[in-house]
């Protein structure tokens, strides 16, 4: 008896260990296909002086975004597989690849799933940037889901505010993340003096989340951040994740870059983009997007009607024409105007977050509360600056 339950967890290590295998067989794809085009942009200057310009066709465009829907797609099924297997079947070969649990595992001195996971992902982010964000991150490919459901299929129209300062507020998440899982434990007990290999150190979800905070997210995060502040919502404004790459992704390799003369200043790459960045005034500027909140979705360069930008590891001497630099600067000043609207929603934010998190609040708050904090107290700061900014705009 003893020994067939050993063959049965056996088994099921092994079939856990099958589906993480063949996600980095499609995330390999993945890598792959960014790979591909970068080198296919790459090795000189041919593309500037090219004529007659070569357009894109719709297969490849179609190709791109597929393997980005399909990536998530499975990645997602990869991640409901896990739970399933690790909480109804008792299967525990490879445990949490959760933020939390890199953190978790740095702070003991443990190098968990979560530990390699979050290791590659950073090594990814200084060759390719935020493409984690862009190709492999499950939740924003559930969030791409529901703007697609909400958006195209409902005809919800969806705001394309640009709350600059905003920007702000995941690195706070973030600093306060590190800092509660990560420095706290060091200053309180030092640095780990032995690192220990145990992959599932870690349970899926860290064993804190229940059915209602998992609801509360899907709902909050999802539909509700799209329609008050458009897509990628949580990517833009509050994820903690994002801003730990974009650290990462300002020494990055490669970029999406300009690549000839024929840009036209049609402003495509500006309405394609789903994170809002000013792409037209980046490549006027530095000749690529140099702007952090990029998640290589390469939405921008399949909708280019003259091919003038794509993801390149090559700085290229390509710029901008005289009439299609003027209209970037005009785009960029009227996207980059500032407003004391969000700068009093950042700080009213920032403060509130803050004082939850000293105050002790935050340790003794139950699951659901630390699930809405940071999404729910947006809203309502947002609503209460709209308010009195109505108000003071009658009087």
């Amino acid at each position: 008896m003893h020994t067939e339950r050993l063959r049965r967890r056996s088994a099921g290590n092994f079939s856990q260990i099958m589906v993480l295998v063949e996600g980095c067989e499609i995330a390999k794809d993945a890598v792959t296909i960014l790979v591909t085009r970068c080198l296919n942009r790459s090795g000189g200057g041919k593309r500037i002086n090219e004529t007659p310009i070569k357009r894109h066709n719709g297969g490849n465009k179609m190709s791109t975004q597929k393997y980005r829907t399909w990536s998530r797609i499975f990645l997602m099924l990869m991640m409901t597989v896990h739970v399933v297997t690790w909480y109804t079947f008792g299967i525990h070969g490879v445990g949490s690849i959760g933020i939390e649990a890199f953190f978790s595992g740095l702070s003991r001195g443990v190098i968990n799933a979560g530990v390699i996971f979050w290791v590659l992902v950073f090594i990814s982010a200084i060759i390719f940037g935020r493409a984690f964000c862009g190709w492999f991150c499950w939740f924003g490919g559930y969030l791409e889901l529901i703007e697609w459901g909400i958006g195209d299929k409902w005809k919800i129209k969806i705001p394309r505010r640009i709350l600059l300062y905003l920007g702000v507020l995941p690195f706070v998440g973030l600093a306060l993340k590190a800092y509660s899982a990560l420095l706290a434990v060091w200053i309180e007990k030092g640095f780990p003096a032995v690192f220990t290999f145990r992959l599932a150190d870690v349970e899926p979800w860290g064993g804190q989340q229940t059915g209602i905070s998992i609801l509360l997210t899907a709902i909050l995060y999802g539909p509700v951040l799209l329609f008050f502040f458009g897509r990628r919502a949580w990517c833009r404004y509050l994820c903690p994740i994002g801003a730990l790459l974009k650290v990462f992704s300002t020494v990055k390799i490669s970029g999406v870059r300009l690549v000839n003369n024929e840009c036209i200043g049609c402003g495509k790459c500006n309405r394609a983009c789903d994170m809002q960045v000013d792409v037209m005034g980046d490549l006027n500027t530095h000749g690529e997007v140099s702007d952090s909140a990029c998640i290589v979705c390469l939405k921008c360069t399949d909708t280019c009607p003259t091919d003038s930008i794509a993801l390149s590891f090559s700085h290229l001497n390509a710029s901008l024409p005289a009439d299609s630099a003027t209209r970037a600067e005009h785009s960029t000043l009227k996207r980059r105007k500032r407003s004391a609207f969000d700068i009093a929603i950042t700080v009213i934010w920032v403060g509130i977050s803050l004082s939850f998190f000293f105050s002790g609040m935050r340790a003794v708050a139950p699951q659901e509360v630390k699930v809405i904090m940071s999404v729910g107290l947006l809203l309502m700061v947002y609503g209460l600056v709209w308010a009195i900014w109505r108000a003071r705009n009658k009087l």
